[in-house]
């Protein structure tokens, strides 16, 4: 058996860090393996990959002991440049890796400095965008592009390469569901030809169907290790560490805890086919008689007509580069009202305009043509800063937020620009800190943190104007399960206190938990706007626009003739089996 990857008790701690990250790692990887890397954040998972190319110990220098051996070269003894052209890696953030004024740049920049002749390189760089989706966007400034697109972007400049070892780190984070198939579809795709593919992913759901091998790391450790099957029914220990389980997975050992056991009986399954088909048998089994389920009128009604919208949006038409040669139609003739208290979930794939439209919510964008009217005031008639005493806005990367030595100059920066008291500052700031945890925080460098903490430190510094209005871009990416949950529960009870929350994600289980309105965007148009539960009930629909409803409500769809097609969770679902199985 050909080993490409030989790591023997490697332990690593970063310069001026008292702590071993990595605390004895040892492993060994086939070649054209698929070999999956889960755990909490802050468990030693990039610091682990960064030690298989040669960034560790030749960029980030700090303590290393063990070894590592990666296609027969020592990490040691080889320079990065000669193990980056081996062993290709795809950071979390894709705004590390470009650098081009064009996508074709970006692309390009591995096969040129290979020295492949020009007719390859262009062969490279077409393959490479068409696997990723992004034919077409060769002239395009990368800077330009949404988050989805850049991380697109970043991916083909590795595949161009074409390594014989690609390490992923989380690549589908800032990707719409079908983006995030197209992606895991390349990784299968890619060790059939041979390669070998490390993907350090949250997505669990998605590493279940295409990992041969899974290892759990914790506390710079490997905590468990064994094929998906034997890894994600390991339900219990998983969720202790904050790692998702799959869904199905999930359903199964609800039932198990409960000694109805079926699952037991038939395995956990872990897919949406699989527990499809076991319910089918079962049902079979339980001689479960088909019913026509019709969706009832929804308790979460958008009918409101005796409130006057606290957002009223009319027409609106944004487009980039108007004139020029590069113009980009970024919406069009959009409408809806938004009331107090709503918690809005908007949607949609990569590019479709989701940013673009809550942008012009607090005038960081003006209207092409149309109107938006926020709290009485048309945008185009009163100042951005006007507005975020009313409107509230954490990017979907909190470095472009942030820009202060200390947390505290980050949180006290916006209401001193209000103009506000001494005393008035300090007291909002403790409170918005003490809102989202943060509090002794206050004399530490916010990029010296995780990026979860860099991202409450976001939501913290626009809590402290207290605005009416709370939207927040992509606040669980990159976090793991436990921290996602503690980031959207911050937001639940903000919402709960009367805040009007409006979040974009593309975690569609975090829309399914949180949000009681769902606008789905498609190509600048909205597509659908209603309750959660009606808009996920049109899986057919949703596909237009590259989203797939969370694995157990696609679930429900599919046994609609059993049980309700609308259900939004795990708990929902176990409930409503429980009750038809009897």
């Amino acid at each position: 058996m050909e080993y490409v990857v030989k790591i023997k008790d490697l332990k690593y701690k970063y310069r001026r860090s008292p702590d071993w990250v990595l605390k004895g790692i040892s492993l060994s990887v086939r070649k054209g393996e698929i070999l999956g890397i889960v755990g909490p954040s802050g468990a030693g998972k990039t610091t682990l990959c960064m030690c298989l190319n040669g960034i560790i110990p030749h960029v980030l220098r700090g303590t290393m002991e063990g070894e590592v051996t990666v296609l027969g070269m020592n990490t040691l003894e080889h320079t990065s440049q000669e193990l980056t052209s081996k062993i290709g890696i795809v950071f979390q953030d894709p705004e590390t890796q470009l650098f081009g004024l064009t996508v074709e740049e970006d692309v390009s920049f591995l096969p040129i400095n290979l020295g492949l002749p020009p007719d390859e390189v262009k062969r490279r760089v077409k393959w490479s965008l068409s696997i990723v989706g992004l034919e077409g966007y060769e002239d395009r400034f990368p800077y330009f592009l949404s988050g989805g697109e850049k991380q697109r972007v970043a991916i083909a400049s590795v595949l161009s390469g074409q390594p014989e070892v690609i390490i992923l780190d989380e690549p589908t984070s800032e990707l719409d569901p079908i983006g995030k198939d197209q992606v895991f579809q390349v990784i299968n795709q890619m060790a059939r030809l041979g390669r070998t593919m490390i993907i350090v992913e949250h997505d669990t759901e998605r590493l279940a169907q295409i990992a041969d091998r899974i290892i759990v790391i914790n506390d710079g450790q490997i905590v468990l290790e064994g094929t998906p099957e034997e890894v994600f029914t390991e339900v219990t220990l998983l969720e202790k560490l904050g790692v998702k389980v799959p869904e199905t997975v999930k359903l199964g050992y609800l039932f198990d805890k409960e000694k109805v056991g079926w699952a037991k009986k038939y395995g956990y399954p872990l897919s949406l086919e699989e527990a499809y088909e076991r319910l089918i048998k079962i049902f079979a089994e339980k001689k479960v008689s088909k019913k026509q389920y019709t969706l009832e009128a929804s308790k979460q009604s958008l009918e409101r007509k005796q409130e006057e919208p606290i957002i009223k949006v009319r027409n609106l038409w944004h487009v980039y580069g108007e004139g020029t040669p590069t113009q980009t139609v970024a919406l069009k003739n959009i409408s809806l009202d938004i009331y107090e208290g709503e918690f809005i979930a908007i949607i949609g794939q990569n590019g479709s305009g989701k940013t673009t439209l809550v942008k012009h919510f607090n005038k960081l964008l003006t209207p092409s043509n149309g109107q938006v009217i926020v709290y009485g005031m048309d945008t185009r008639e009163v100042s951005t800063a006007e507005l975020a005493k009313r409107v509230g806005y954490c990017f979907q990367n909190p470095d472009h937020q942030i820009f202060s030595k200390t947390v505290w100059e980050e949180v006290t920066f916006g209401p001193k620009n209000l103009g506000l008291p001494e005393e008035e500052v300090k007291k909002r700031a403790l409170e918005a800190l003490k809102t989202v945890g943060l509090e002794g925080y206050e004399d530490e460098d916010p990029f010296s943190l995780g990026k979860g903490e860099r991202q409450k430190i976001a939501v913290a510094s626009v809590l402290a104007m207290k605005p009416d209005v709370l939207i927040v871009d992509e606040p669980t990416t990159g976090m793991d399960r436990k921290a996602s949950i503690g980031m959207m529960e911050l937001i639940k009870s903000l919402n709960d206190a009367g805040k009007t929350i409006i979040i974009i994600t593309h975690d569609m289980d975090i829309v399914a938990q949180y949000a009681r309105r769902v606008i789905v965007l498609h190509q600048g148009e909205i597509l659908i706007d209603g309750p959660t539960n009606r808009v996920f009930s049109q899986p057919k629909v949703l596909e237009k626009t590259n989203i797939k409803p969370p694995q157990i409500t696609r679930l429900a769809y599919k046994l609609k003739e059993y049980i309700r097609p609308d259900i939004l969770t795990i708990e929902e679902a176990h409930k409503e089996l429980v009750n038809v199985l009897g």
